[in-house]
C-alpha cells in the first residue's frame, strides 16, 4: 500500500500506480532487480507488462519473467538481453497498470494516491495540500502544506483520517485546522 512520493513528481495519474524502483543488473542476460516500495504487499510475479518512468519519460515493456528474491524480485523485459541493457534502466520507476491490480475493499486507498489532494479539517476548514508522503517506521505520514507555507504531518491512520476521497481529491482529518 504505501510507496514513498517525492512532491517532485509528475502530477496523480488514475491509471497506474508506482510500485517500486529498478536496481542493478543481475547476471549476463537482462535480468534487473525490481525494489517494491512496499515490501509486504501482494505478489508481483503475475505482472504481464509495467511502465518504467525516468526523467519524465515513460516507456512501457513486456514483464517476460519475474521471480522473488530476498528484498525484491527479477524482471527479464522485453527487448533488454544483456546486462548494458538493464543497467540503462536503473533508477527507473516502476508503475502498472490499476487495472492489473486487485480491487480495493471498501475505505482503503494507495497511499500514493493522496498526494495532491486537498485536506480539510472536520468542520471544513483548509488546511492545505497533501504534498507527499513517507513511512516512519509505525505508518504512513501525509505532509500537507497550508498557502502560507505552514506544513504539517498528519499520521494516516484512522484515529486522525477520517474520509479519503481519491476521485474527489479530498482528505477529511481530525485535526486542530491552528498552527
Amino acid at each position: 500500500m504505501a510507496s514513498a512520493t517525492d512532491p517532485t513528481r509528475a502530477p496523480y495519474d488514475p491509471e497506474t500506480l508506482a510500485i517500486g524502483v529498478l536496481g542493478r543488473p543481475h547476471g549476463v542476460k537482462g535480468e534487473i532487480a525490481l525494489r517494491p516500495y512496499n515490501q509486504q504487499g501482494r505478489s508481483l510475479e503475475r505482472l504481464d507488462r509495467i511502465t518504467l518512468e525516468r526523467d519524465g519519460r515513460r516507456e512501457q515493456r513486456a514483464v517476460v519473467a519475474c521471480r522473488a528474491v530476498g528484498g525484491g524480485y527479477l524482471l527479464r523485459l522485453e527487448g533488454i538481453a544483456d546486462r548494458e541493457a538493464a543497467a540503462a534502466l536503473t533508477l527507473a520507476e516502476v508503475r502498472v497498470s490499476r487495472t492489473a491490480l486487485p480491487p480495493l475493499g471498501a475505505g482503503e486507498y494507495y497511499v500514493e494516491d493522496v498526494r495532491g489532494c486537498a485536506v480539510e479539517d472536520e468542520a471544513g476548514a483548509a488546511l492545505g495540500l497533501a504534498v507527499g508522503t513517507f513511512w516512519n517506521g509505525a505508518h504512513d505520514v501525509v505532509t500537507v502544506t497550508a498557502p502560507d507555507g505552514h506544513e504539517r504531518l498528519i499520521p494516516l491512520v484512522p484515529d486522525f483520517v477520517l474520509t479519503v476521497d481519491i476521485p474527489g481529491r479530498k482528505i477529511v482529518v481530525r485535526w486542530d485546522a491552528e498552527p
